[in-house]
């Protein structure tokens, strides 16, 4: 290589060295202290303290009014819900499982309930999914290598039960995908064979071919860490993602497939998997189209931010991080042992690469 050329390279790599550490120190920088010396106010996002790992979203306050009357004791709140669901099975299951988590916890009022209605579909259902609540509480959030024997034991036989009393509810409402959706997911728990998961994926997809909340816990199943591979998942959420409407948020599928990837990795719990620019691209359309009340938005939003981060689009990103706070108690960042933190430290990381830097962060980042 001529000497003249060997000068320029080198004047020119000094810089581009100089910005790679400079750039690489303040990455550093914000993933051990997240936001702290940044003014969040001027991007727009909330102090951390205000930040709530309790939910995902906001309550819906129709849901919230049914569980309130739920826990003392009124079904008849929680019976009006769901019928006023109809057949809007997204809405119908987002509200379903709300129920179905209070009575995993206190049946009481379920149970009076399906003794003064004892053929109701609607009571049937709520109690299949709330013994599918009560076998994954039996068991715990844990890596399977750190759930006990009696976590497992216990978790073992709650879930026939669970698939049996989703069996009984769907024969009294043979239209509805709803116990399906109870019984694809205990078939994950269960790990039946393909054959017999196909076989009842098939009838949740013929009663409601696009059920957001039954691919996501289909795309569970086909997972590496439960019945599935890398191969099977990415081939489900692809083609899932496809074969659906213009616009539609099952285009978080790949995302969401990534993400599992990588958390089968070495290393500590990573913030998203990676996407091309066309799959994230297809789920900002998909956000930008819902409506904002839809209950599937906010569980997409998280995926979408923390992909948005990875990326690089810090501006995007920071965009996602205002509709969502304060929360932040949703994958991936319930996937870390403080969910907060994990948010913080990637809408931080969104800061410094939207090339916003404030004077303010400026001069707290030079002062540290």
């Amino acid at each position: 290589m001529p000497p003249m050329l060997l000068n320029i390279l080198g004047v020119l790599g000094i810089p581009v060295m100089i910005w790679a550490v400079w750039s690489t120190t303040r990455l550093a920088r914000v993933n051990r202290r997240g936001t702290a010396g940044i003014d969040v106010a001027a991007y727009g996002l909330l102090p951390r303290a205000e930040l709530d790992p309790a939910r995902g979203g906001p309550p819906a306050p129709e849901v919230a009014e049914a569980v309130r009357a739920a826990r003392e004791g009124d079904w008849r709140p929680g019976a009006a819900l769901l019928a006023a669901a109809g057949q809007d099975w997204d809405l119908r299951w987002d509200r379903l499982s709300a129920l179905a988590s209070v009575a995993s916890r206190d049946e009481r009022w379920l149970s009076a309930w399906r003794a003064e209605r004892p053929k109701d579909p609607d009571a049937a259902a709520v109690y299949a999914q709330a013994l599918l609540h009560r076998a994954w509480d039996a068991r715990g959030d844990g890596w399977a290598k750190d759930v006990s024997a009696e976590q497992v034991a216990g978790f073992s036989q709650l879930l026939p039960t669970s698939l049996y009393a989703a069996q009984e509810a769907a024969a009294l409402a043979p239209h509805d995908p709803s116990p399906w959706v109870t019984m694809v997911t205990a078939a994950r728990g269960l790990v039946l064979p393909h054959e017999e998961f196909r076989q009842l994926w098939s009838e949740l997809t013929a009663r409601a071919p696009h059920h957001f909340f039954g691919h996501l816990n289909a795309l569970q199943y086909w997972c590496a860490k439960w019945c599935g591979s890398d191969r099977l998942a990415h081939r489900f959420a692809r083609e899932a993602a496809a074969s659906a409407p213009a616009h539609t948020l099952l285009s978080v599928l790949p995302l969401e497939a990534s993400f599992e990837q990588a958390l089968q990795g070495p290393g500590p719990v990573p913030l998203a998997g990676r996407n091309p620019k066309s799959e994230i691209n297809a789920v900002l359309n998909a956000v930008a189209a819902a409506p904002a009340d839809d209950p599937r938005l906010p569980l997409v939003r998280h995926a979408l931010a923390a992909s948005l981060v990875l990326a690089g689009r810090g501006r995007e990103a920071l965009e996602q991080f205002r509709l969502l706070e304060p929360w932040v108690g949703a994958q991936p960042w319930t996937c870390h042992a403080d969910p907060v933190a994990a948010f913080d430290r990637a809408r931080a990381i969104a800061v410094l690469r939207s090339g916003k830097w404030s004077a303010t962060a400026a001069t707290a980042a030079r002062g540290a």
